[in-house]
């Protein structure tokens, strides 16, 4: 899973409020706009909520957090 996919998909748990990982991956197999945004196909495979979470644990702890951070104040694209 990139991690722009997985910064892209956490916000958009926040945007609309949605409780959880599994509900957000729910969410993602039927709105075309989730998937548009966060970069996939209908065709493309929706990521396992463990897989989901693993990456998030593990981009909490890289600088890619500050880069898209830092990107999204400055109005730039990746």
């Amino acid at each position: 899973m990139p991690p722009e996919q997985l910064l892209q998909a956490s916000l958009l748990q926040a945007f609309y409020g949605i409780r959880s990982e599994r509900l957000l991956l729910e969410q993602l197999h039927y709105t075309l706009l989730f998937l548009w945004f966060v970069g996939l196909s209908p065709e493309d495979p929706i990521w396992h909520p463990t897989r989901f979470t693993k990456n998030r644990d593990h981009l909490l702890n890289e600088q890619v957090m500050g880069k898209f951070l830092e990107t999204l104040l400055m109005g730039h694209r990746w």
